[in-house]
């Protein structure tokens, strides 16, 4: 695993064919400000050109995966206007994870609270180390949650239960949050799981990967229109490179090296 450089309120590595984006902001809980929004909104646009990555993982140091919004920096915003610059960037954030082409991986180790458990709503996994607190106390603070986290939620756990946690601001470890349906994985670390979970993905295809997170962010179409798609994305992905390739190594009994093309 490699350093490959600093951003504001964050820091990546490599790791095979991982992007590793870790939120570093250990004072603030790993809380999200403006600048640390627009870092990751640009480097996530990047990451959707890289030929070379087949997923990426979003986690925090120290004790926080993420504390939500940064509410100290939060109360300069003196006018609607301002309030929706930075609310805006914030659930545009979680719009370009979840329409991201590539899947994105939440390694929650520590606590993801208020909007991040909202950001890890937003990824297409999450992985929760064994002392992972997940919670949303939106509602002690006056206000609900802000960044899209209500309808994600209610569309994961269902209405009563996403009613439940807004209105108690319960505080889940990982093995409630995985039997309430917010985690899919719960590990002793997160972070080391995640990169599992990452390495086993080295096996697929790029381009399929892609597709796969495509067709399943489709399924909020009508059924007719998902199912459309989906046929599109596996004729396309039939006559590419790399499952003429699939089809050689199958027969020739050896591992298939996939090129992204």
């Amino acid at each position: 695993m490699s350093s490959n450089g600093t951003e504001p309120g964050f820091r990546e590595e490599r790791a095979g064919a991982a992007l590793l984006l870790s939120l570093d902001r250990p004072s603030a809980g790993n809380a999200l400000d403006e600048a640390t929004i627009l870092a990751l909104c640009t480097r996530l646009d990047q990451a959707a050109r890289d030929q070379t990555l087949g997923c990426i993982i979003l986690c925090g140091t120290g004790r926080f995966f993420c504390a939500g919004g940064d509410l100290k920096a939060y109360r300069a915003l003196e006018n609607p206007a301002a309030l929706e610059r930075v609310f805006g960037a914030a659930r545009s954030l979680l719009d370009a994870i979840e329409a991201h082409p590539l899947p994105v991986i939440a390694a929650i180790d520590g606590y993801a609270l208020g909007g991040g458990a909202e950001l890890a709503l937003a990824c297409d996994l999450r992985v929760a180390g064994a002392g992972a607190v997940l919670g949303f106390p939106q509602l002690r603070l006056g206000i609900i949650p802000g960044w899209d986290g209500t309808e994600r939620l209610s569309a994961m756990v269902g209405r009563g239960t996403a009613m439940r946690l807004l209105l108690t601001g319960e505080r889940l470890s990982a093995e409630a949050a995985r039997s309430a349906g917010l985690v899919e994985v719960v590990a002793e670390n997160g972070r080391e799981a995640a990169l599992r979970l990452a390495a086993g993905l080295e096996a697929a295809a790029p381009l399929a990967i892609r597709g796969a997170k495509q067709a399943l962010g489709a399924l909020d179409l009508p059924r007719a229109e998902a199912r459309k798609l989906a046929a599109e994305i596996f004729a396309r992905l039939w006559f590419t490179e790399d499952h003429r390739e699939a089809e050689r190594a199958f027969a020739e009994k050896r591992e298939a090296i996939f090129h992204g093309r």
